[in-house]
């Protein structure tokens, strides 16, 4: 839960920033997209610093 708050906050900036589609669904998509990403960047990050 700790590993996904970062990627949660981050994702949810960058949907409020910069995503203005008009639809709810559009932007829902775009932030689980993003948060998708930057979650899985950041269990790489951290895997690769626990070796």
């Amino acid at each position: 839960m700790e590993r996904e708050f970062v990627p949660f906050v981050l994702a949810l900036l960058i949907a409020q920033i910069w995503f203005k589609w008009g639809s709810f669904s559009l932007e829902l998509v775009g932030f689980l997209a993003v948060w998708f990403v930057l979650g899985l960047l950041a269990n790489i990050l951290l895997g690769a610093l626990k070796r």
